[in-house]
């Protein structure tokens, strides 16, 4: 076997003795040699761009960059990033909402009685300080952080936060997005399909029939709960190799994905996210017309898998202008 030289068997040695140590051997030598064939792949999944460019360098975790002290301005800053970045981040969705919100050449829906109720468009103060809303999330990352590094009680913190390379990996990224998507799809499902999860859960959210950006998150507690920062830690813990700054842009890009889909209004990039195989604003209109369709959140490859995914083309309620994108 390649590495491993064939060796003769010294006189007396048990025939099924050397049998076992050469079989041994060869496993050994499967192993290197599938380890060395999979290094080349676990590179290219973990690789990631930074500051100096692109690093493909396997994972070592003694490269890995320790987490600032508790006491320290660091740990401090990247506390207030966490608590505070994300309800700037809703302020900046709400502020592109208001931006369109008077263009009638951009409307989703075609129907008078389909026009969102006015609070719905404009109460964004409600909106922030919901606590199902934004504010659910960012608890969540307080008692991350509470109960792990501050007061050392329970360390349920991904070690993908721990991880502070600033590199963004992008095929991590893509498998956060896909394993998030799934979990979300599978407890969506679930909420659609169970009654008296649908009713504890999920039915507030689906009395808005007219859905807008500033209601992205209404409903109840436990549905978000259930429905966002489940999956969301879960993703976390799923996926390998992650690190802080992929987390971020995930978090980051999902939280305004989430918002932009239950917009009133077209956006430029939906014909893109359509020709990519992605949720548009669109597709998850026809989910609080059809509540039991088209549950997927990022990609639509899993309605059309499991059977549960309707062409916007076909409801009359909404704006026929995708039929054109």
């Amino acid at each position: 076997q390649a590495g491993f030289p064939h060796r003769s068997v010294p006189p007396g040695t048990d025939r099924g003795v050397a049998a076992t140590g050469e079989i041994a051997m060869n496993a050994t030598a499967t192993a290197v040699s599938g380890s060395v064939g999979f290094a080349p792949l676990l590179s290219l999944y973990t690789s990631g761009v930074g500051i100096h460019g692109l690093d493909t360098r396997l994972p070592d975790e003694a490269m890995r960059p320790p987490l600032p002290p508790v006491l320290s301005w660091e740990f401090l800053a990247l506390c207030g990033a966490s608590l505070i970045g994300p309800y700037l981040f809703c302020c900046a969705t709400y502020a592109y909402h208001f931006s369109r919100l008077d263009r009638a050449d951009v409307k989703m829906r075609v129907l008078a009685q389909d026009v969102p109720k006015a609070e719905h468009r404009y109460d964004w103060r409600a909106a922030l300080g919901r606590p199902e809303g934004i504010s659910a999330v960012v608890g969540y990352i307080a008692v991350l952080i509470l109960l792990g590094p501050v007061l050392g009680v329970c360390d349920m913190v991904p070690n993908a936060i721990k991880d502070l390379t600033p590199t963004i990996k992008p095929l991590v990224l893509l498998a956060y997005f896909l394993t998030f998507d799934l979990l979300m799809w599978c407890i969506h499902r679930a909420q659609h399909e169970i009654p008296w999860l649908y009713h504890h859960t999920h039915d507030q959210h689906h009395l808005i029939k007219s859905p807008t950006i500033v209601v992205a998150l209404t409903g109840y507690l436990p549905d978000t709960c259930l429905l966002i920062i489940v999956p969301f830690h879960l993703t976390q813990v799923l996926v390998p190799c992650g690190n802080f700054v992929t987390v971020f842009a995930f978090a980051s890009i999902a939280l305004w994905h989430l918002h932009m889909i239950h917009s009133e209004f077209h956006h430029p990039w939906d014909p893109i996210l359509k020709r990519l195989g992605l949720v548009t604003t669109h597709d998850h209109h026809v989910h609080h017309l059809r509540p039991k369709k088209n549950l997927a959140h990022f990609f639509t490859m899993f309605d059309k898998l499991f059977g549960t995914y309707v062409d916007p083309s076909s409801l009359c309620q909404l704006c026929p202008r995708e039929k054109s994108a």
